[in-house]
């Protein structure tokens, strides 16, 4: 018996982990994958009890781990974002998020008859859309940038300030006491759950950040100790006033997302691959746990709940949210089709409904039933047919163009700039602070960040860009980019800099296969890019003529210049060793020379260019 039940925790360990790659590998929320595989293993085929299997640690391991998913959600949001985010984001998550509250409390309590207080806490519930979904249908849709935009930060500020939002109301509902009892006492249970959960989540916050700005801990065991802060605050929270933890850990992440910590980058890189574990785990057990019976609960009437909450609430929402802006009818039509709910409700709701069930609430199984229904159909509905609805309204963005740059050094920045100027999106990303710096003030839009991170993965906002450029001086990072985003972009759309690996013997070089395409000269390495800047190159643009042809233009700069791309209208061609370009008459070359000019030779001679005639793709 023990043995069986060591299989079955290790088995939801992996189970969810293969559901999260099967989930990035085909495009689409992991959400999905995760509640299939927790209601096949518990509903269906009644393999898994998640409360036998864990017994009395059933409430407490589930409590911790949404405790921690809360901190992670909380450590993202900065008020500086709320308050300069455009004014429909604003509005959504203010005037929206209050429609969708009370909107959904009034319909849930209406249609199904469910007592106020679980009403209301219902739709407090269904306000959380959240980056974890959103993020990957951006990626597949693709919208307009303005659209992409609005829907990603939306997400990402909604999701903590949802979170907060039913936290509070699940307090005040536990301040009750008994049902229908609402008293003087009520109120002071609620403020003291308020007051003890904000003292406990500051104090964990101040603590934390007194130990990072001061040194207190070895890098090592730094993330591991902010871990064990966040389970503390919450246990010792909820030891001092029942359910007050959850609010405790949400003001700890707040407060830490707010105090300027240079190592906060850090820490977020921990936090999201712990965050990926529990909610893999949380998912299929929240899942599995669901019975037969709380299924059958789920009618015709929960149908048209969920009808009103996609039908009405949404593109109310959005309506009156988008009054003053420039967003077009089609633009509000496809952002009110838009609003699939996430990992944080279906985890929060699941918790409140054991412990709601506790205090004598018969209907709390159905909460999180209804959170579940509406999770489902909104990906399903929603993140199903996105992309045909973007088509549809025609704000699907066309084949995208723009850059995304791996480095931000001196030749990256220049790239950029020339590319920018041109009209083309340009977006840098370097975990080089310095660089990031000297190219935000060069006016790039650069991102802090490694690009294999599964942070920069949600986070990082890809709307307009079509090509990966591999900069770096790490030839296995570029390499690894390119591997990385070959589903995003295709394989014909990322370039990485020639390996130093190539000039040595066969037997050490890497396999062809593994790297990107090489840009733009198999004898330029980022070595000889940085020294010829450092001596002074710069990117000319040069427009080739009838009178002034591209065998004119190699005959006056020689071997002085090294070509990068192509241009044709809003088309870039890039340079590659695999496919050397002829410019036409029309085109734009976009090419490193030194400013010196003809009389000063580059050490390496570019690719010949091929006479044969080709056709070029986009």
């Amino acid at each position: 018996m023990e043995h069986q039940e060591t299989l079955l925790l290790a088995g939801i360990v992996a189970l969810g982990i293969c559901c999260q790659w099967l989930a990035w590998r085909l495009k689409f929320p992991a959400i999905l994958p995760l509640l299939g595989a927790g209601f096949l293993l518990g509903p269906v085929l009644n393999i898994l009890h998640p409360q036998e299997l864990l017994g009395d640690l059933f409430f407490p391991a589930i409590s911790l781990a949404v405790s921690i998913i809360l901190f992670e959600g909380a450590l993202t949001l900065k008020w500086q974002e709320v308050r300069h985010v455009a004014h429909i984001v604003r509005n959504l998550i203010t005037v929206g998020a209050l429609i969708t509250w009370w909107g959904g409390g009034i319909a849930a309590h209406f249609i199904l008859g469910l007592p106020w207080t679980l009403a209301i806490l219902f739709g407090a519930l269904i306000v959380v859309t959240g980056p974890t979904v959103i993020a990957p249908l951006l990626r597949n849709v693709r919208p307009i940038p303005k659209l992409a935009s609005v829907l990603r930060w939306e997400g990402i500020l909604i999701d903590p300030l949802g979170a907060l939002l039913a936290v509070l109301i699940f307090n005040f509902i536990v301040a009750e006491g008994p049902l229908n009892y609402l008293s003087l006492r009520a109120f002071t249970g609620f403020l003291r759950i308020v007051l003890i959960g904000t003292g406990a989540g500051l104090m964990g916050g101040y603590f934390v950040a007194l130990v990072i700005r001061r040194y207190l801990v070895p890098d090592y065991l730094r993330d591991i100790m902010i871990l064990a802060v966040v389970v503390s605050v919450f246990a010792l929270s909820d030891s001092l006033q029942g359910e007050s933890g959850l609010l405790a850990v949400t003001v700890m992440g707040l407060l830490l997302a707010n105090l300027d910590l240079i190592q906060l980058r850090q820490i977020w890189h921990f936090k999201e691959r712990i965050s990926i574990l529990f909610i893999s785990s949380l998912f299929i057990v929240l899942a599995a746990n669901i019975t037969l019976a709380d299924l059958a609960a789920l009618n015709w009437r929960s149908l048209l709940l969920v009808a009103v909450v996609i039908f009405v609430l949404r593109p109310v929402s959005v309506y009156l949210s988008a009054l003053g802006s420039n967003l077009t009818r089609n633009e509000r039509l496809f952002l009110s089709w838009i609003a699939p709910r996430g990992i944080v409700a279906a985890a929060v709701s699941s918790l409140f409904a054991f412990r709601l069930e506790e205090l004598g609430y018969s209907e709390a199984p159905l909460l999180a039933s209804l959170t579940f229904l509406v999770i489902v159909s909104t990906v399903v509905l929603q993140g199903g047919t996105a992309k045909l609805v973007a088509r549809w309204l025609n704000v699907a963005e066309a084949e995208p163009q723009g850059f995304l740059i791996m480095g931000a050094h001196p030749f990256a920045q220049l790239l950029g700039l020339a590319l920018q100027e041109e009209g083309f999106t340009v977006r840098l990303i370097d975990t080089n602070w310095e660089n990031v710096r000297q190219a935000r003030f060069r006016g790039l839009d650069v991102y802090h960040g490694n690009i294999l991170s599964e942070f920069a993965e949600n986070d990082l906002d890809l709307s307009g860009l079509g090509r990966l450029l591999a900069l770096t001086s790490n030839d296995e990072a570029n390499a690894l980019a390119c591997l990385h985003l070959q589903d995003e972009f295709g394989s014909s759309n990322v370039y990485q800099l020639t390996p130093k690996s190539l000039a040595q013997d066969k037997s050490k070089r890497p396999s062809r296969d593994r790297l990107g395409r090489l840009f733009p000269d198999p004898e330029i390495t980022y070595e000889k890019l940085a020294a010829l800047v450092q001596e002074g190159a710069v990117i000319k643009k040069t427009q080739i003529t009838q009178q002034f042809t591209y065998a004119d233009y190699r005959t006056y700069y020689g071997n002085n210049f090294v070509p990068l791309l192509l241009l044709r209208g809003k088309q870039a061609f890039v340079w590659t060793t695999d496919l050397p370009l002829t410019p036409q008459t029309g085109w734009t070359l976009l090419s490193l020379t030194l400013p010196s000019g003809p009389g000063t030779e580059i050490s390496f001679a570019p690719v010949e260019a091929d006479t044969r005639s080709s056709e070029l793709t986009s």
